[in-house]
C-alpha cells in the first residue's frame, strides 16, 4: 500500500451547507453530498451561500487544536467522551450516573472539542460568497443559533475530508 499525500495544504474547495433554503436536495443526496463534498450531487445550490474552505496542513490543525487548548484540556473528560453509549436512552442513563466531577470534566471536554471546531473553521475559511475573510468570525453572526452550529459542524467536515486523505487520496 501506497502512502497517500495531501497535494497541497493551500487547495480549496467550495461548498454549500444543507440547511441553506437555497440548497435542494433529498436526504440521500444531501447526506451523498456530505460525504464527498462534491455539489452536483445535490438536487440543486443556485443562489445558496458559498463558503470557500482551504486544506489544512498537520501544522495548521495542531495550532488550531493549541489554540482551542489542547495543553489545558480534561484527559478524564476525554477518556470518558471515548467511553459514552453510542445509544441514546443508554447514554441518558450512564451520564446521569457519573459523579459530579466526572460530569464536569466531560463537559470541559466537550467544550474543548467545541473551541477547536471553531478554530480549524476559523483557519480554513478563506471566503464567503467570493469576499475574502478579515477580521471577526462571520460564522458567530449566523442565526438561528441552530443554523449556526450546522453551519460549523458542516463546515468542519468539509475541513476534515479535503485536509485529511484516505488511502485514495484526492
Amino acid at each position: 500500500m501506497a502512502l497517500a499525500f495531501l497535494p497541497s495544504s493551500s487547495m480549496t474547495l467550495d461548498v454549500v451547507v444543507s440547511c441553506d433554503p437555497a440548497v435542494i436536495g433529498s436526504p440521500e443526496q444531501i447526506h451523498a453530498y456530505l460525504e464527498s463534498g462534491r455539489l452536483e450531487e445535490l438536487g440543486g445550490y443556485e443562489g445558496a451561500t458559498l463558503f470557500r474552505l482551504k486544506a489544512l496542513s498537520p501544522a495548521e490543525r495542531e495550532e488550531a487544536e493549541v489554540r482551542a487548548g489542547a495543553y489545558r484540556r480534561s484527559e478524564l473528560g476525554r477518556h470518558l467522551w471515548m467511553a459514552e453509549p453510542s445509544i441514546l436512552s443508554e447514554r441518558a442513563r450512564w451520564h446521569h450516573a457519573l459523579q459530579t466531577e466526572e460530569r464536569e470534566a466531560l463537559g470541559e471536554y466537550q467544550a474543548y472539542l467545541n473551541r477547536v471546531f471553531v478554530e480549524m473553521v476559523r483557519s480554513a475559511l478563506v471566503a464567503i460568497d467570493g469576499a475574502e475573510i478579515k477580521g471577526e468570525n462571520p460564522l458567530d453572526l449566523i442565526r438561528p443559533e441552530a443554523h449556526r452550529v450546522q453551519v460549523l459542524a458542516e463546515l468542519v467536515r468539509h475541513v476534515q475530508r479535503i485536509s485529511l486523505l484516505g488511502h485514495s487520496g484526492k
